[in-house]
């Protein structure tokens, strides 16, 4: 665990140190020496200890070379070393808690723990199969780990293994997060008190608590809760991504959470720390460079000039053939000939381009080839995701490259993303099916990646499509109208369905209007949590510009620790858009560091938000279905306009055969596990209600 690193790394070493001076008063042992040794760690007591200690240091380690965290997750155990590294705890306090959790769980006797591929919507039915089976981590929508008596968790990880699913039986004593540990709580409680932490000084996303955004006191009673209570993981995740973090780094000895961290945050760049076995400074340094090659505004580390020895050139001569298979040139031997490129399929150029980046030879990388076989890390795919999308021109999400098996499944990937033809906004989103398609628009400043939870969970009997953004459209009229040609391109006979995410709703309703306008039949249109502005009588212009950015500045303020000075009256008096909100973020922008990412996400969000407000929807005669928010979305530009209270949002004017359904979660949150699932369940049933 990091022993290599006490050689190498001076910052690393440093930070070792002086957490050992405050870990060894605590916990009886030397950080140092445990290290150093690798002795004891078989120990519940010390392997714990020193893992907190690692983490800790591995922060600081991160920190010495410029890496400060944006805000930080903890899982499990780990949430003491994220308090530490948040500045809400000291580490002796830190060092405490974990010394008291370990000596309580060593107790434990004859519980078990496994991780399991297991899907969200599959929980109510193993749980009543498996009973005495609880989930004490939800790692992903796909991934949980499972804690109860040896027995039932054995029986479970037989029946998914039968079924050819993943499932890993873990190493431990007992059953933590689960009615195992109850009895322990009141000794935990107890030997805590006193515990009290400071106010984080960067955001913490809690694992423990039902809004991973709440705030965490971190005394007694919230470490108690962190034994008992399940890892929501998921949530935590899920909420970093959608306030706009696009980086997770993984601070522990060998990586375990990065596919999780990228099946819940789709084309986030998830990368660990060290791997086992290769602990040393240079495999941390290749984090440090996939950070710095994705991106990330890092300092410079310090260096000089070196000459390193001239290149060994081998020439080869490649001949033009247009198109017929190039003889070989005198002089050279029969393998080092560049082959013609006559296979222009995806595959064959997919192939070209992974065995350019990873160096081997072409005939290496086959479609049959296995990605893990190229020896693919975090550096390789960021680079390899840069090519992909820059030949093929479409997103692509690191886990289709870490958890993709082949190069052929790779190939289908890209297939499904592409366009269905030259500037056509239409998306695979998931194909296949024979039941009426479904077409969701896009949400304001984003893309259709947000409905892929979604698509996932409605089953393989209907094709789900994406319609990305029509930037020459200004209009939702406008947009409407193209899409609705797209749709009878793609759907030429029979129904289909509608449907969007806030600002992709308006755009749907219309789009059905004008399509049955036009004689097609929609089955349903579906509303995931669109509001109709209230706008009030009277209420000019100017006085929704300067309402909304007032709440804005407010926002940025809370969320940044920034406060704007904006020209609100340069702002009313400007006739464009794009302008106008140019103007607000660019002091934003040089004030707060703020990704740029972030703020192309802000500034096509206000575009869409305008749009939507000008839009009069009209009347529509068919079926309807909104899916209402219950809860109110915390860390948001809050806007008057849009906090209605009326059940419809307002949409019972234009639509009389609208049905609301509540759904648990905020506005942010109903696309992500759990209440996708909630949403795609309910779904299901009324699209077969339909069709019945």
């Amino acid at each position: 665990m990091g022993r290599r690193l006490l050689a190498e790394e001076p910052g690393f070493v440093s930070a070792v140190e002086k957490i050992d001076a405050q870990l060894a008063p605590e916990c009886g042992l030397s950080l140092y020496d445990h290290l150093a040794s690798g002795e004891g760690l078989e120990l519940l007591e010390v392997a714990q200890p020193v893992l907190f200690g690692l983490q800790v240091a591995l922060a600081e380690l991160w920190r010495s070379y410029g890496v400060e965290p944006a805000a930080v997750i903890g899982h499990s155990m780990g949430e003491v070393a994220a308090a530490v590294c948040a500045g809400a705890l000291d580490v002796p306090d830190a060092a405490r808690i974990v010394t008291v959790r370990a000596r309580l769980l060593a107790r434990l006797r004859g519980g078990a723990m496994a991780v399991v591929d297991v899907e969200d919507g599959e929980l109510k039915a193993l749980q009543g199969d498996f009973p005495g089976v609880h989930v004490a981590v939800h790692s992903s929508p796909g991934q949980k780990v499972v804690t109860g008596e040896e027995a039932a968790v054995a029986r479970l990880v037989r029946r998914l293994e039968e079924e050819g699913r993943a499932a890993r039986v873990m190493r431990v004593a007992g059953a933590g997060h689960s009615p195992q540990v109850d009895g322990l709580l009141p000794e935990l409680i107890d030997s805590l008190s006193g515990i009290e932490s400071r106010r984080p000084r960067i955001p913490v996303y809690s694992t423990v608590l039902d809004d991973p955004r709440g705030d965490s006191t971190f005394d007694a009673g919230h470490w108690a809760s962190n034994l008992r209570r399940p890892v929501r993981l998921d949530r935590a995740v899920a909420a970093a991504a959608a306030d706009g973090h696009t980086a997770f780094v993984e601070i522990s000895p060998h990586p375990v959470l990065t596919r999780a961290v990228s099946d819940t945050a789709p084309g986030a760049l998830a990368l660990g720390t060290l791997h086992r076995d290769a602990d040393d400074g240079a495999a941390f340094l290749g984090q440090l460079g996939a950070l710095y090659a994705a991106g990330l505004r890092l300092p410079l580390p310090a260096g000089h000039v070196i000459d390193l020895p001239a290149p060994r050139w081998r020439h080869v001569r490649h001949w033009w053939t247009d198109g017929r298979a190039a003889t070989t040139t005198p002089g050279t031997a029969p393998e080092q000939q560049a082959p013609a490129p006559q296979d222009t399929s995806l595959p064959a150029r997919l192939c070209h381009h992974i065995a350019a980046v990873t160096g081997h030879a072409p005939g290496r990388v086959t479609p049959a080839t296995a990605l893990a076989d190229l020896g693919l890390d975090s550096l390789m795919a960021v680079r390899i995701r840069t090519a992909l999308e820059h030949e093929f021109g479409v997103a692509l999400q690191l886990r289709d490259l870490l958890g993709t098996p082949t190069v052929e499944q790779l190939a289908e990937r890209i297939r499904q993303a592409l366009p269905a033809g030259d500037g056509s906004p239409l998306r695979t989103l998931r194909a296949g099916g024979s039941r009426p398609p479904l077409f969701l628009v896009h949400a304001a400043g984003g893309t259709t990646d947000v409905y892929r939870a979604m698509a996932e969970r409605l089953g393989n009997d209907r094709p789900v499509y994406g319609l990305e953004r029509v930037e020459q459209a200004t209009t939702v009229s406008e947009k409407a109208s193209r899409y609705a040609e797209v749709i009878a391109a793609a759907q030429p006979n029979g129904p289909c369905v509608l449907g969007g995410w806030s600002f992709g709703g308006f755009v749907a309703q219309e789009t059905a209007r004008q399509l049955t306008a036009a004689g097609r039949e929609v089955e349903l249109v579906v509303l995931i949590d669109s509001v109709r502005p209230l706008l009030r009588s009277g209420q000019t212009p100017e006085h929704r510009i300067r309402a909304h950015f007032t709440g804005f500045a407010r926002y940025v303020a809370d969320t940044y620790g920034v406060r704007l000075e904006l020209p609100y009256d340069e702002l009313v008096a400007m006739d464009d858009d794009g302008e106008r909100i140019d103007t607000v973020l660019r002091p934003l922008r040089e004030a707060a560091g703020v990704p740029a990412a972030v703020l192309e996400h802000q500034r096509s969000s206000y575009l869409d938000l305008r749009i939507g407000e000008a839009h009069r929807p009209g009347r529509y005669d068919g079926r309807v279905v909104l899916y209402r928010a219950g809860e109110r979305a915390p860390h948001t530009v809050r806007d008057a306009a849009y906090e209605r209270d009326d059940e419809a949002l307002g949409w019972d004017e234009v639509c009389p055969r609208l049905s609301v359904v509540r759904v648990g979660g905020h506005h942010l949150s109903l696309l992500d596990p759990p209440h996708v699932d909630e949403i795609a369940a309910q779904l299901r049933r009324e699209l077969a209600e339909q069709t019945r």
